[in-house]
């Protein structure tokens, strides 16, 4: 009686789940419009030519791109290939059989969830550069998304109170106070950064609460986190490397520019 029980209750269960994943995935896609984080090569890249597409004037004699020390190119284009094998051999088909099973609108609400749970980060850098007023927009946000938008899988602080997000980082807070970008680095899986970025992430660190999971819960949320993020932005990458002609400069000068204009605003 008591496994006859016990196999109801799976049912009923797993019952909602597909009832919920079903009805995600047809009818609430504009509910989960957030933007992703800035550490992929494709969405840095996709940001940059997003914003190249908005200009409608553009100087002649203005500088096309800002110039960063590369004194480990050899190691760093070595680091790029290896990144590179990575996506093409492990994350794209990882990413490809995740969006066949997965439908877009839970694709979404899992990134939401871990862009929520990256509040702190937000909160703190904004109080670290004296943002008070974003900070209090940031916690305003977390705190609506986490009960109204049901642990952060929607967004009604945006769609319904018309509170925007103000992402920020520590190395955005270096930035902010005159450090420079220092040399360019390209690490394994994690990809572009520079010498100030690589700082930030040591000091983001702390206030990132995945970071207090078990080592396995850090690595199954991370997982995760990376293949519906690339599941989201198939086929960006390979738009990046088709455009290039050196897709290592390329992708380095797109890297320079995003976090400039994200340091500047």
């Amino acid at each position: 009686m008591e496994g006859r029980r016990r196999r109801v209750h799976f049912g009923i269960v797993a019952g909602l789940v597909v009832l919920l994943m079903t009805a995600m995935g047809s009818g609430m896609r504009g509910l989960c419009p957030r933007a992703a984080a800035p550490w992929e090569t494709m969405e840095v890249w996709a940001a940059v030519k997003a914003q190249e597409d908005d200009t409608e004037l553009e100087d002649p004699f203005a500088e096309k791109h800002l110039t960063v020390a590369d004194p480990l190119q050899p190691l760093n284009r070595a680091f790029f290939h290896v990144n590179d094998k990575l996506y093409f051999w492990v994350l794209k088909p990882l990413a490809t059989v995740y969006k066949t099973l997965v439908p877009t609108g839970v694709r979404l609400c899992v990134r939401n969830v871990f862009d929520n749970l990256m509040a702190p980060v937000r909160i703190a850098n904004n109080i670290f550069q004296l943002k008070f007023q974003r900070s209090g927009i940031e916690l305003a946000r977390f705190a609506v998304n986490s009960t109204l938008g049901v642990g952060g899988m929607f967004d009604p602080a945006q769609q319904e109170f018309g509170l925007n997000a103000y992402d920020e980082d520590f190395g955005q807070t270096l930035g902010h106070y005159g450090l420079g970008n220092g040399l360019f680095l390209i690490w394994p899986v994690l990809g572009p950064s520079t010498l100030r970025d690589t700082v930030g992430i040591v000091g983001d660190y702390f206030l990132d609460p995945m970071n207090y999971l078990s080592w396995q819960g850090y690595g199954a949320a991370k997982g995760v986190q990376q293949v519906n993020r690339t599941s989201l932005t198939l086929g960006k990458y390979e738009d990046f490397k088709a455009s290039a002609i050196d897709p290592y400069v390329s992708m380095r000068d797109a890297y320079i520019t995003y976090r400039h204009n994200q340091v500047k605003k």
